[in-house]
């Protein structure tokens, strides 16, 4: 910073035009004046400062990190959520060789995208980790609560299991469950109960977490956030139906190979289930099997079609004789039997499940009162966010219809708050001369106070860090010489307290040049006051330098307007280059 001008002449008439230069930033220019006169304090508060603004880069810089990943993180659980049901459309039927097999293309291509999806699942476990580490220092230094060595920050950071409890579902959620069973060779086995239950529950879980992660938003409304509400809204019956057609695929699969395991036990002798698991799976050794039992008996009794000459099917599919009837599951196209699925997953979640015909089969059953229950779940739950939605926006109204009729109360208050400190103000001498423009800047940094009974405003010996303007009650303030009252006075309304304070501000002194109480104030009865310390009126003695003429020595006021010429020297330097250097690009 440049040393201020020394010895430069300026006319008193000239200082209100300086002044009045819109570039001037009056304030930091006096607090440049201030930190001249004292080196040492100035060092500290600029230490302070740049340490204020490194803390704020750091923070700032890390938020920016953390909702980038957040937003990564975003697309690729909606990614994963999507593609998680697709295994279950891997397994087809062939009616005519009594046999199924599993989509290999459709099995390799879930397995790639799926290990690339678990890529960010298990980085967000690291990503949890490191936020869980650093929040402890956070926490402690910018809250103020003592520092990370207080009981408090040591009794937070010692609750390692509810840590643990946060970051299990994460795990869970990251787990390669379906690679780890298509790699061990099991996905030629359809009647897996691992594999079924699995899935709904690794599902549940990928989905709650995205749906509130895409449901962190702030409170400002927006277009965009309007429309991510109503698509929110749909969402949770767009997932469920997503998960539901997919195992009822699955299941419509499974009961198909059912009927065809039930009849060759029952009519062929051939039993025991895990031999069945591989019996009818389509390989080499099908024909083979097929001489094993009467293949045309087995696709009557497990007929989905009825002929002519019957009027019921020989076995009761339930739920699934609509998948098995329309030849989705004999088909390898993949968007048509997910929309298929989708469709029905949707009708049947809004429905509440009322239109589903289940058989005697407990599986079904199951499957069946979980779609009607989680249908009326999801309802509810939606139910529940328009109401809430809805008072929110009746509280809304209220409250603007509650501002509108105060507003002209607080309007009222407002201007007879005004009249009473500019008539305050007005009592005391040495302002009776000031302008009227710096008496509403002064009136602005009054603040009110109330004091009860028998309470010591200031005391004598303090430093006079604040001045009062008695509106309401009286107050004392006596001096003591060794232990005897000397002077005792009474201030009532429309007294005031702390003009020594005026002096100091108008010389313009440093804190540590604050004049000293020399008597104590303590209050009689409830005492009711304008208040303004000695900082704030520093600071619009600075704003308003020149309009002090005759209250700052002429010496002071030259330093004032040295002060700023530098600033509106360096002001023009910083705007020439930048235009400079902006010409020399184009």
């Amino acid at each position: 910073m440049s040393k201020p001008v020394k010895d430069v002449s300026i006319e008193l008439s000239e200082l209100e035009q300086i002044a009045q230069w819109p570039e001037l930033e009056l304030e930091q220019s006096t607090s440049t004046c201030a930190k001249l006169t004292e080196p040492e304090v100035d060092r500290s508060i600029s230490v302070t400062k740049k340490w204020e603004d490194l803390k704020e880069a750091v923070v700032l810089r890390g938020r920016h990190h953390r909702s980038k990943w957040d937003m990564t993180f975003a697309i690729s659980s909606a990614f994963a959520v999507f593609i998680d049901p697709l295994i279950c459309y891997a397994p087809v039927l062939i009616d005519d060789s009594t046999c199924y097999y599993w989509d290999h293309r459709l099995m390799w291509t879930f397995f790639a995208l799926r290990s690339a999806a678990d890529l960010f699942y298990a980085t967000d476990i690291f990503v949890f980790l490191s936020r869980s580490r650093a929040e402890p220092f956070v926490t402690s230094w910018t809250r103020i609560i003592g520092g990370p060595h207080t009981k408090i920050c040591k009794m937070l950071n010692g609750k390692k299991t509810l840590r643990f409890l946060r970051i299990l579902p994460r795990i869970c959620a990251a787990l390669p469950i379906l690679q780890a069973i298509i790699l061990s060779g099991k996905y030629t086995s359809v009647d897996n109960n691992e594999f079924f239950y699995l899935i709904p529950i690794q599902y549940t879980l990928r989905a709650i977490r995205l749906y509130r992660r895409l449901n962190r938003s702030s409170n400002i409304e927006t277009t965009v956030r309007r429309l991510r509400k109503a698509v929110l809204d749909f969402l949770p019956f767009i997932l469920a139906a997503h998960l539901c057609g997919a195992l009822w695929y699955i299941f419509a699969v499974d009961r198909k190979i059912g009927c065809w395991q039930e009849h060759v036990c029952k009519f062929d002798g051939i039993c025991g289930r895990e031999a069945l698991d591989y019996f009818f799976y389509c390989s080499s050794s099908t024909p083979a099997n097929n001489m094993k039992f009467n293949s045309s008996l087995l696709q009557k009794s497990c007929a989905v079609q009825l002929s002519e000459n019957v009027s019921t099917l020989p076995f009761d599919f339930g739920i699934y004789l609509y998948a098995l009837q329309s030849d989705m599951t004999r088909s390898r196209g993949l968007p048509v039997k997910m929309l298929q699925c989708l469709w029905w997953g949707l009708r049947n979640l809004s429905s509440f499940g009322s239109n589903l015909q289940t058989s005697f089969f407990m599986d079904e059953i199951i499957f069946s009162i979980l779609i009607s229950i989680s249908g009326l779940a999801l309802f509810l739950v939606y139910l529940n966010a328009r109401v809430q939605g809805s008072q929110k926006i009746l509280d809304q109204l209220h409250l603007r219809e509650k501002m509108q009729r105060i507003y002209p109360q607080i309007i009222t208050q407002m201007r007879i708050m005004c009249r009473l400190r500019l008539d305050s103000l007005k009592e005391v001498p040495m302002l009776k001369s000031i302008d009227e423009k710096m008496l509403q800047a002064i009136c602005e940094h009054l603040k009110p106070v109330i004091y009860g009974e028998d309470i010591y405003i200031i005391r004598e010996g303090e430093p006079l860090r604040k001045m009062l303007f008695i509106t309401q009650g009286t107050a004392l303030t006596y001096t003591t010489i060794k232990g005897g009252t000397n002077v005792c006075k009474c201030l009532e309304k429309s007294d005031f307290y702390g003009e020594e304070l005026l002096n100091w501000a108008f010389k313009f002194g440093s804190f540590s040049e604050l004049p000293i109480s020399p008597t104590t104030v303590v209050s009689q009865t409830k005492v009711e006051a304008f208040s303004i310390r000695a900082n704030h009126l520093k600071s619009v003695v600075a704003q308003f330098w020149w309009r002090l003429q005759k209250e700052l020595p002429r010496s002071q006021l030259e330093h004032f307007s040295a002060s700023c010429l530098q600033k509106y020297w360096r002001h023009h330097i910083k705007l020439t280059n930048n235009t400079g250097s902006k010409e020399k690009r184009e």
